[in-house]
């Protein structure tokens, strides 16, 4: 009883420290396979060092994951003034690039604003430009929005900014871990005169399959995978004790078996003894005695000198009762004693077996 406890005690704990594995295995994959959803980066635009306003944005690699679809678009903040309202339609340049130097970046893109040569050593990923406008709003409305939402416009500084966003880029990705970019570049190509109050960069992950389920399932999805998880670590579990245990069962290499021979004399000469020996077999200079006849349980001849054995001890014991005819029991004891020296002598021979078949005869005539 004790013993099934413990084993139900080992088991138990067993199974709990692979389901706390299962569930931290479980939540380092949802870290190191799914992206994040949104990734944003501020571009600061550099005004007057060439014909356009342009900015580079740093992008953290390891906030992006290889074969991932990317929509990429750009945030202008912009004031509702008569300067952006007359620029009619811009153009707006994005361009990915691929820089293990962040340090000469920077130098790399004022180079690429002024000439539009190339980026120098620095591979381009991506490229993609797109036109953008200035939303128009009649005059009349305008008119009457202010003059019924005169407190707002008057209380809000955002009541004359407006946020224009441009979608520079549907589903992009990236095949391999060195291939994902490292920083971006973006023109606005409007002239100096463009009005901007700040600009964001931003990447929004497409997810499908199973990072779709992850994220919309999240719950449901890590139980999932933490069982999973969990039963081929115990099927695992199982097969390296089932191969510990049969390798731990197999006998040591070179033992095998052998049969010990009794001494005519042994108290315990009742059959043979299997003994395990991790030598050779011993090889006497002695006659053998043929292992067909060492069977236990089926030697006759090892019968009948256990029978003659016994009857010899009956009649030792009752040697000193007769006090006539002592010459006839010195006759009877002689030929006792001849019969024995033939069987001993005629082991595994017939010439044993009538011996002893003669000895029983003659005991038994004496007490007849």
């Amino acid at each position: 009883m004790q013993r099934a406890v413990v084993n139900a005690m080992l088991l138990a704990s067993g199974i709990g420290t692979l389901l706390g594995i299962a569930a931290l295995s479980s939540a380092l994959f949802f870290q190191a396979y799914l992206p994040h959803q949104v990734v944003t980066a501020p571009v600061y635009l550099q005004y007057g060092s060439s014909s356009n306003p342009y900015g580079v944005a740093p992008l953290v690699a390891s906030r992006m994951k290889a074969m991932q679809d990317y929509d990429v678009s750009v945030t202008f903040t912009m004031p509702r003034s008569p300067a952006n309202l007359d620029r009619g339609n811009f153009m707006v340049s994005l361009h990915l690039i691929d820089s293990g130097d962040q340090n000469t970046v920077g130098a790399r893109a004022d180079e690429f604003a002024r000439s539009h040569i190339g980026f120098g050593v620095s591979k381009v990923l991506f490229s993609s430009r797109r036109p953008v406008l200035m939303p128009y709003v009649d005059p009349l409305v305008s008119l009457t929005s202010r003059v019924l939402l005169m407190a707002y416009h008057l209380l809000s500084s955002n009541s004359q900014r407006h946020t224009l966003t441009v979608k520079l880029a549907e589903r992009v990705s990236f095949g391999k871990d060195s291939l994902k970019p490292a920083a971006a570049y973006i023109e606005v190509e409007a002239g100096q005169d463009i009005q901007i109050y700040s600009t964001q960069l931003t990447l929004t992950a497409q997810l499908r399959g199973l990072r779709y389920l992850m994220v919309h399932y999240r719950l449901l999805t890590y139980i999932v995978f933490t069982l999973l998880f969990w039963f081929f670590e115990v099927l695992f579990m199982s097969a390296a004790w089932s191969a510990w245990s049969s390798y731990m069962s197999l006998p040591a290499s070179g033992s095998k078996f052998r049969i010990r021979e009794s001494a005519p004399g042994d108290a315990t000469d009742s059959g043979n003894e299997l003994e395990h020996d991790d030598g050779d077999e011993d090889d006497d200079g002695d006659e053998a005695v043929p292992r067909g006849a060492f069977k236990h349980g089926s030697s006759p001849l090892l019968k009948r000198e256990s029978g003659i054995k016994a009857e010899e001890t009956f009649e030792r014991s009752l040697a000193d009762i007769p006090l006539a005819g002592a010459e006839a029991d010195d006759e009877d004891e002689s030929e006792e004693e001849d019969g024995k020296r033939q069987i001993v002598s005629g082991k595994g021979t017939s010439y044993s077996k009538e011996g002893a078949e003669t000895v029983r005869s003659r005991v038994s005539q004496r007490f007849v």
